[in-house]
């Protein structure tokens, strides 16, 4: 009965103690974290229950540090080396740290030997110890112990962590050639490669350390490396945007072992993507050499097609006879793939240039009409040929007309994207034929479209409207300023222009003025009157800074100067200025990653 006693009052006050134990660890916390480091350290400085207790053991070095009392530190963390040896690798980098911050070299390197004498005796500890060095900001220690554990015991492989460290120091080639080395030794790293080395590839294609790491993976196929460098050789082609070396690869490979193209249609999408128009006809074109039996050889035929539409329609190309061809094998084509899933979008595209591009707009309106009455053309399909239809009839000054199509389109998918791009449009019909107040209301509601385009387009016609008649007695100016925003669409330049002109010359102090430039930069930038365009913009950018238009004429000046202009300096600075001054932009996001682009910084 008395040991059962004396066992509840051992176990009791042995609670209280630990009870204490923690009370006191929490103050002595809180007054660590307020800076008070004097009052933390008197409430666990030399108590024998918080050895061990990492919490305890950061807070008392941490406090010896802050207040540079760095002997007391060394005694601390030299007694904890020797009280928890191998179990704690983390207090070995600690006290080479505190033996450095008092240039005690010789004490330090003393103990990174003895962290080298575990890793020589137990291998396997060596990720532990060097993860500490890391974390201290001793890569090259880290390195060492790697390298030394992997010398100890062959079949240890720590590649992964030895390129990282590489990157650390800023030895980029050796980090390239550990890379290299995991695909060839492990091919299911290729992943973890092409993901590490989309945040360490420079922009700059023909920087030396690019060229080294092309190179050496060429050098290790040429000797029979894995297929796999071959898939990294391409991958880094594509990232560095030179997709004719990345082509040239997937040629080699293909010839070598015939595959289904698959990685080459799919290069050929990704040119396309990038603007390099005659590049993916080319990569479209070897898809279909490969014949009729392989599966991308109808989605290359249709590729291949849009591929010199988009490169026409970059080139703002107004020869006739290009076009025509074009139009032709749009036909052509229509008919080999009767009843193929993408036959709707092909009508649509063939619709749009024989409206637009060959001026033929009866020929266009009975392609669109027979898809909508087609019954293999999908419901999506023809409520966007009802889209196309509207606009075509739109630009043939049908208006009424359009805006029926429009409203069939919306009423099919009213809540979808497609849906909305109708009731936008339908919206902007109203706007072209004065009804201002009604076409408002649609594009307050579509300020709330899942379409980040749509939303950004209905929040400017709403501004443009509230803006130019919410003062004005009469609603001149915005009826001729609509009538020239529809000259523009339906291609009748000259026209306005001269509405423009009239509106400057009949409102010089009305508020929309600025609507008045930026509109006629667009129409100059179809005219390739580059140094108009120029004009127009300075001109709201220096004397419209306060007005909604601002960060509009920004981008766009940024833009003309970036892609037109070839003047990236200050194309820079107009990005600069864009997300600086108007953080809240539309464009700002654009605007700050083609900054970084433009300044070299490496992208993720």
């Amino acid at each position: 009965m008395n040991k059962l006693c004396l066992l509840a009052l051992f176990v009791f006050f042995t609670g209280i103690v630990t009870l204490q134990a923690q009370s006191e660890l929490l103050l002595a916390e809180q007054y660590y974290k307020q800076g008070e480091y004097k009052k933390a350290l008197s409430y666990i400085e030399g108590e024998r229950q918080f050895r061990g207790n990492s919490k305890a053991y950061e807070i008392i070095l941490n406090s010896y540090l802050a207040l540079e009392e760095y002997r007391e530190a060394e005694d601390y963390v030299e007694d904890a080396v020797k009280s928890f040896g191998n179990s704690r690798p983390a207090y070995f980098a600690d006290l080479v740290y505190v033996y450095l911050l008092q240039d005690e070299k010789e004490n330090a390197d003393d103990v990174v030997e003895d962290a080298k004498k575990v890793v020589r005796k137990t291998p396997g500890l060596a990720y532990n110890f060097a993860n500490a060095f890391q974390k201290r900001g001793y890569p090259r220690i880290a390195l060492e112990l790697y390298e030394l554990a992997e010398a100890r015991m062959p079949n240890l492989n720590y590649d992964y962590q030895k390129a990282l460290l590489y990157g650390e120091i800023g030895d980029i080639k050796k980090m390239y050639a550990t890379y290299v080395q995991m695909v060839e030794r492990a091919p299911n790293y290729l992943n973890t490669v092409e993901r590490l080395l989309s945040r360490a590839l420079p922009q700059e294609t023909e920087s030396e350390n690019s060229e080294y790491l092309k190179q050496l993976i060429i050098e290790k196929i040429q000797k029979g490396g894995p297929q796999t460098l071959n898939e990294l050789l391409v991958y880094i082609f594509i990232q560095e945007k030179n997709f004719m070396g990345a082509f040239t690869q997937l040629k080699a490979l293909d010839k070598r072992n015939p595959t289904n193209k698959s990685e080459i249609f799919r290069l050929g999408k990704v040119a396309m993507n990038n603007g390099e128009f005659e590049l993916a006809q080319k990569i479209f074109d070897y898809v279909i050499k490969a014949g009729t039996d392989n599966p991308y050889y109808e989605d290359a035929l249709i590729e291949r097609l849009r591929a010199r539409k988009n490169r026409l329609e970059k080139e703002n190309s107004t020869d006739s006879e290009a076009w025509g061809s074009l139009q032709r094998d749009y036909i052509a084509l229509r008919k080999d793939l009767k009843g193929f899933p993408e036959l709707g979008k092909l009508n649509i595209e063939l619709a749009h240039l024989t409206a637009f591009r060959l001026d033929d707009s009866d020929s266009a309106v009975s392609i669109l009409e027979s898809t909508i009455n087609a019954g293999y053309i999908g419901e999506e399909d023809k409520a966007r040929a009802r889209i196309e239809l509207g606009d075509i009839l739109l630009y043939n000054g049908n208006r009424w007309d359009a805006i029926i199509y429009y409203a069939q389109a919306e009423k099919a998918f009213e809540q979808s994207p497609i849906g909305q791009e109708a009731k936008f449009k339908r919206a902007k019909s109203a706007y072209y034929i004065g009804d201002f107040q009604w076409a408002k209301g649609v594009f307050d509601a579509l300020k709330a479209s899942t379409s980040k385009t749509i939303a950004n387009d209905a929040m400017q016609y709403s501004l443009l409207i509230s803006d130019n008649i919410a003062l004005d007695t009469t609603t001149d100016a915005m009826i001729l300023y609509a009538r020239a925003d529809l000259f523009n669409y339906q291609g009748k330049l000259d026209s306005s222009l001269q509405v423009l002109t009239n509106i400057q010359q009949l409102f010089p102090g009305h508020t929309i003025q600025d609507e008045v430039l930026l509109l006629h930069s667009d129409i100059m930038l179809k005219k390739n009157n580059f140094e108009a365009a120029v004009k127009d913009l300075q001109n709201i950018i220096n004397n419209f800074n306060d007005g909604i238009l601002a960060d509009d004429a920004l981008y766009r000046l940024a833009v003309l100067y970036d892609h037109q202009l070839n003047r990236p300096e200050e194309a820079r600075e107009l990005y600069q200025r864009l997300f600086t001054e108007h953080r809240d932009s539309f464009f700002a996001s654009d605007a700050r990653k083609r900054f970084r682009e433009l300044r070299g910084d490496i992208l993720n």
